[in-house]
This record gives structure tokens, sequence and C-alpha cells, in this order.
């Protein structure tokens, strides 16, 4: 998200897929050739027992899953799919190291595994391990080339390391493989954005934008693109709609990104009365103090505008918002 005149850092839009069960726009022309299927696709079948652990999971029960996918190992130590799904309860209690542990062991059980590969490599691109990740999402993707996805975990990594193009071609396979997904049309927008391909981001933001189905997150973050691609007439009724589908109090970032949008529409008024209401929902925010210390400053109520700038500057006197608003402050003497 952006404020006025800086940017926040920019978050993925993406929640990693941790199992490939989850499971246009662009081209990709130029773009590197996609790693080729090089054996047959494992999918182990579940025991009995190890069906029943998936109930349990599914169901909320974690302990029990637990229990009864250690015992299906104890019975048999070589069962691919129990150690999967043995990390799938670690990962869910925050036992990474655990969770690696099992994942690793399910693709050492069955090398050909792909769901193995895939969780293995979110696992790791979460912890920062970006190139042993990068390695088991190729993998997953060359095993098995239509799990969605892998490939979309794939394109999060090569993003990661800036290897956009290849990024770019994994974000257009996961749309073609699961074209009434947003999310994968979001980050792919969000990278364009970064690229300065203002235009094919928002393609990709027009087809996401009826997908978003009143998540209100998802509604931010293509508000935030159409703001960013210079289309801010297009992120009001985006972000308009979200709010009247939100709980009540909102989301201050929608109300903070609504504001913004008004802002670059040049509703002043809208923008000040959207922003109050964030800050009155976040008085802490150095961001939200010294973007609506902007707003104010060009409605020209500069007492006001001092005084919420001078709160940001001291909110956070050595974060990114301070220097901005003593600088705000320097130009309204």
């Amino acid at each position: 998200m952006k404020f006025l005149d800086g940017p926040f850092p920019r978050r993925p839009v993406l929640f990693a897929l941790l199992i490939a069960l989850l499971a246009g726009c662009g081209s990709s022309q130029g773009t590197p050739a996609p790693p080729q299927p090089v054996e047959v696709v494992s999918r182990p079948a579940a025991s009995p027992d190890v069906l029943r652990g998936e109930r349990l999971l599914a169901d909320g029960k974690v302990s029990e899953a637990k229990r009864v996918f250690e015992q299906a190992l104890a019975d048999d130590p070589n069962d691919a799919r129990a150690w999967l799904d043995l990390g799938l309860v670690h990962e869910a209690a925050g036992h990474f190291t655990a969770a690696e542990k099992a994942y690793r062991r399910a693709t050492e059980a069955d090398p050909n595994f792909a769901e193995a590969f895939n969780n293995l490599g979110v696992l790791l691109r979460e912890g920062g391990e970006l190139a042993e990740a990068t390695k088991a999402l190729e993998r997953a993707v060359a095993l098995d080339p239509q799990l969605a996805a892998a490939r979309f975990n794939l394109g999060l990594a090569y993003e990661e390391q800036g290897r956009v193009a290849e990024a770019e071609r994994e974000y257009l396979v996961t749309i073609d493989r699961l074209p009434n997904d947003p999310v994968p049309r979001i980050n792919l927008a969000m990278m364009l954005l970064d690229l300065g391909r203002l235009d094919d981001a928002a393609a990709q933001l027009r087809a996401a934008g009826p997908l978003v189905r009143g998540d209100v997150l998802l509604s931010i973050a293509v508000g935030e693109g159409f703001r960013r691609s210079r289309l801010p007439q297009e992120a009001v009724p985006v972000l308009r709609t979200a709010l009247s589908q939100a709980a009540d109090p909102p989301p201050t970032e929608l109300l903070a990104e609504l504001a913004l949008a008004y802002y670059a529409t040049g509703d002043l008024d809208a923008a000040e009365a959207t922003m109050r209401r964030a800050v009155g929902q976040d008085e802490l925010d150095p961001a939200l103090q010294y973007a609506y210390g902007s707003i104010l400053a060009k409605q020209g109520q500069l007492g006001k505008a001092r005084a919420h700038l001078r709160r940001a500057a001291k909110l956070d006197p050595d974060g990114p918002y301070a220097a901005r608003a003593r600088a705000r402050l320097e130009d309204l003497k």
C-alpha cells in the first residue's frame, strides 16, 4: 500500500498454498521454457487409518489426527501420505522443524510424490531458504505440471529472487489452471506494477475484481492495485463494495485504502472523512496520522494538518513516516 508520497513495504497477497488439493491476460513470450515432466507422478493412496486421520484433521481435531498418523507410521514407516499429513499437523501447530522433517520423509518414502515436494518447498520459502525451496518446487512442477499449487508457489519463489520472467510464466500457468481464483491474478498484477507495466497489471486486476466475491482483504489488494495503476476511479467502487460488505467496524486498512483512492480522484472531502474514520480506529499508527495530516494540508486545514503531522513524528521518531512528517511540517511553515 502507498500512502500519498511514500510506500509501505509491499506484502505478497498470497497465501502460500500448502497442499496441491487447493486447489489470461498478459503474455509469456520470451520467458524461459517451463520445467518438463521427468517421471510419472505418484499419488499415494490413503490407508483406512490415514483417511480417518484426514477426516479428523479436516474437522479441526488436530491432536486426534496426529495420533492416528503416528500410529499409521508405526505400522508402516514408509507411508508417504501419512508423512505428508503429519507434516500438515506439525505445521498447523507451528512446529516447523518437525513439519520439515515429515515432508522430507514423505519425499524420501516416495521420490515422485509431487505434493510432498510442494509442501516442503512452501515451508522452506516461508523460512527464507529460497534456493532450496525453489529446487523442491521445481521438482514438484517437473513431476506434475498440472499441480496448480506448485506452479503458484514456484512463481512466488521466483519473484522473491527477482526472476520475474519465470515468475510471470508460473503465474500465467496458474491462472490458466485456476481461472476463477483471483489470487494468482492479483499477485501477478502486483509484480507487474513493480515492473512499471501498468496496463498489463490493470488487465489482471479487472479480471480479478469480479472474482473476489466480497473477500475484503482481496478487495483491498485489488483497490490498491488500481490506485497504483493510476486508475483510482476503478479502485473506488471495488473498495466501496468491500466496505458495504465488511463487518462493523470495518478493517482500518480498508478505510485507509479507500481514503487514498478518493484522494487520488481529487475528492478531498470524501478522502478526509474516510481517513478520519481510519485514524479514529487506530490513533497510534504513524502512517495513518501522516496520511491524514497530508490530506488536511491539501484541503487547507493547516492547523489540524500540523497537529496530525506532529503526532506522526512523535509516535515513531525514527520511523519512515517521521522524516516525511517533519519535511511536510517544514513545507507548511
